[in-house]
């Protein structure tokens, strides 16, 4: 019998995360009700370690609001944890040089759209493609690589193109670097 996607991934998750990991990846589902919406785009859980929660801010305010109200945000989110948390940093040290970890669009905000890869203007689905949202059958493996392969392609194709490598590349990434990110990435490796 076929499982869901998402069990697969809930299998693979709990095999291959450490339980720091697993626990930081809750963390994540539920940062948003523990913090709110306002602070909820300054601030990104970055990682748990011998009981202690790190969360990068977006400025030395909001670390130090965050820091005032961390024994509230503590007891928040313990309550809903299997596996308590000893303490909360918050530190603005690691807001530019970690990638966001996100598990649903939720944990956003308006970060990514500042972000140089972020792609915003995707053009809509031809009507002559069949869509599987909302109806009843299943979709198959198939289907749905079919359906990212198309929305690749559809949001690939209003693109302007690397002038290195000729390839697509996001309207942000040419006007911090000139270059896509992979050529900008090869530039720093190999001078």
């Amino acid at each position: 019998m076929f499982q869901s996607l998402n069990q697969i991934l809930d299998c693979l998750q709990v095999q291959l995360l450490t339980p720091e990991q697993q626990q930081l990846q809750l963390i994540l589902d539920l940062w948003a009700t523990v913090v709110g919406q306002r602070a909820i785009a300054h601030t990104r859980p970055i990682s748990v370690s011998r009981g202690v929660l790190r969360v990068a801010t977006s400025s030395a305010t909001w670390s130090q609001q965050l820091t005032f109200g961390r024994s509230q945000i503590l007891r928040r989110l313990n309550q809903r944890l299997s596996n308590p948390l000893n303490d909360i940093k918050f530190s603005t040290a690691l807001w530019h040089s970690q990638s966001h970890y996100s598990t649903s669009d939720d944990h956003l905000g308006d970060e990514s759209q500042h972000h140089p890869s972020s792609v915003t203007n995707i053009p809509p689905a031809s009507t002559s493609t069949p869509s599987t949202e909302g109806s009843s059958a299943a979709v198959t493996p198939q289907t749905a690589f079919q359906n990212w392969a198309e929305v690749i392609q559809r949001r690939s194709q209003s693109l302007p193109q690397c002038p290195c490598c000729h390839c697509p590349t996001p309207t942000g990434e040419l006007q911090r670097w000139s270059v896509c990110a992979m050529c900008f990435s090869q530039q720093r490796l190999h001078p």
